[in-house]
């Protein structure tokens, strides 16, 4: 058999770029860059040639010519999630906006798995990480924030050397204290046993202080991240203690709570309220009818996406991240819904 070789296609570079439209090596780069010496017309010509020849721009090459990055990671915890796969799409926008490369990772439940997934994003030298996840370890967030300014969006961690943009806990105070001027004195509120995940951790230690300080009874309702039958025996349990609300911490947690208390012939709120927490994609729909806090995706992207670009603005990683202003609360809304009621007269 007669061996075929492959023809490779000549990689085109800004010398072809140059030789083409009649100018230096060095305006190309600069027309490239959009260095402001560079007119507008011969810009728009070198662009022009640049896109009728194939050039494509090597990255990595222009990030060490610019002295630092302009590319960003983002580590989320499950892109098939409604509220990380929002979260994503939020970031690439804010992301194109202010001219940054969004490079975007899975870093799943465990340290090890999120510890492989920041070795990636430094590997290919971005300028800043976003770490979207509410069970993300410590030690990892620890270890990115030696390397480059990082972001914490969406989680319950309090560092130091980290950013942290999140929905301001008031909403979530907000939530519990609804529930009890709806009439309910038994509270179910559910908790995660994963000890990673510092999100639910803080939102269910927020429900019960609030709903403690009202004087209601409550009820922990621990479920670990797989819920299948743990969580039908945690409603099983809370319905056994007359409890007449359960408060979830997320939206897919109370709406699989109502799943099963439909398959049981219970009605919400008819004979029992449920409430979730997010406010996104399709658990949103007013068809569903869930009495939620609606999570703003937009301002969370766009205030961690603020936050990495006075990072690199301000000298990057070079430069103590103490030295900065860290923690962003924002605001959420409350979703009325329909399965918040009043309790059933004894």
């Amino acid at each position: 058999m007669v061996g075929v070789e492959m023809q490779r296609k000549h990689r085109v570079s800004m010398a072809d770029i140059a030789k083409e439209t009649g100018v230096s090596a060095a305006t190309v780069s600069r027309a490239l860059n959009n260095h402001p010496k560079v007119s507008a017309e011969v810009r728009a010509a070198v662009l022009q040639t640049a896109d009728r020849l194939g050039y494509i721009r090597n990255l990595g090459a222009a990030s060490l010519a610019a002295s630092r990055s302009m590319t960003v990671g983002l580590l989320l915890r499950d892109m098939s999630s409604q509220f990380y796969g929002g979260v994503a799409a939020q970031v690439q926008m804010e992301t194109d906006a202010a001219g940054y490369d969004l490079l975007i990772t899975i870093g799943g439940d465990d340290a090890e798995s999120q510890m492989n997934a920041i070795r990636n994003l430094l590997g290919h030298d971005v300028g800043g990480i976003i770490v979207a996840s509410g069970r993300i370890a410590e030690e990892v967030m620890e270890y990115s924030a030696r390397f480059v300014p990082t972001v914490a969006l969406s989680s319950g961690l309090d560092m130091p050397s980290v950013g942290s943009v999140r929905i301001d806990p008031k909403c979530e105070a907000d939530l519990a204290r609804r529930v009890v001027v709806a009439g309910h004195r038994n509270v179910a509120v559910t908790a995660s046993s994963n000890p990673l995940a510092s999100t639910l951790h803080a939102r269910t230690a927020t429900f019960l202080t609030e709903l403690i300080v009202a004087g209601a009874q409550t009820l922990i309702m621990s479920m670990p991240v797989e819920q299948g039958r743990y969580l039908r025996e945690q409603v099983d349990r809370a319905l056994e203690a007359k409890v007449t609300a359960i408060m979830a911490g997320s939206d897919a947690i109370a709406v699989s709570i109502m799943e099963y208390l439909q398959e049981l012939g219970l009605s919400c709120p008819d004979d029992i309220s449920v409430t979730g927490f997010d406010g996104v994609g399709a658990l949103r729909s007013p068809l569903l009818g869930l009495t939620t806090v609606e999570q703003p995706m937009e301002r969370l992207a766009s205030a961690a996406v603020g936050m990495i670009t006075q990072y690199l603005t301000s000298g990057g990683a070079e430069e103590p991240i103490s030295g900065t202003v860290i923690n962003q609360l924002v605001m959420g809304r409350f979703v009325p819904g329909r399965t918040l009621g009043s309790p059933k007269a004894v």
